[in-house]
């Protein structure tokens, strides 16, 4: 049977032999493609997955780490450091009451960082009393302890009563402290 004879006596059962197997190599064709397709991205997959892993795990942690020390410090952003600072000094194990926080300009020292550094003293009407330097001692600690990015620079300890040599001191001290926080530069306020 020709092909010529094939054609011109089409029915219904030769139309149907003929979409069925123009369909088929139409599908052959596409099934290959898409084989050749996923043999390629399982090699891909092999090969590039572990390390996506590890390093998903990785930044996984790393976020876990900051996101726990963000909690922990009270010091979270630079708006508001008189709170953290007068938060501390009303601890329980401080006690120094209320106080002033004086911040200065912003320094750079290194790229893309700058330093703030915060005057902290007693209020006036508790500054001629003295406080006693365990509670002063305690005050530094919490400062560097509650948070990892502010660290005590500068200390200035007077007597607060003014005694001869052989006098003994009640062991109160007017005080003032400095207190610098470094944080990553904004691009507004970076120094050049």
């Amino acid at each position: 049977m020709a092909l010529r004879e094939f054609f011109g006596s089409m029915n219904s059962a030769r139309w149907i032999i003929v979409v069925g197997v123009l369909g088929s190599v139409g599908l052959a064709i596409n099934g290959w493609r898409l084989y050749d397709q996923r043999s390629a991205l399982q090699a891909q997959l092999v090969k590039e997955v572990p390390e996506r892993a590890q390093n998903i795990q990785f930044l996984g942690r790393l976020f876990s780490k900051l996101q726990a020390d963000a909690e922990r410090e009270g010091f979270v952003t630079q708006d508001k450091p008189d709170l953290y600072f007068r938060g501390i000094a009303t601890h329980e194990t401080v006690k120094l009451g209320q106080i002033d926080v004086d911040p200065a300009q912003p320094r750079s020292y290194y790229k893309d960082t700058q330093d703030l550094t915060y005057t902290l003293r007693p209020q006036v009407s508790k500054a001629d009393e003295g406080f006693p330097r365990d509670r002063l001692a305690n005050f530094m600690f919490k400062i560097e302890q509650e948070s990892g990015r502010v660290r005590v620079t500068r200390i200035r300890l007077d007597p607060a009563q003014r005694l001869k040599p052989w006098e003994t001191s009640d062991d109160r001290w007017k005080w003032e402290i400095a207190a610098t926080s470094r944080a990553k530069a904004t691009s507004a306020g970076a120094a050049k």
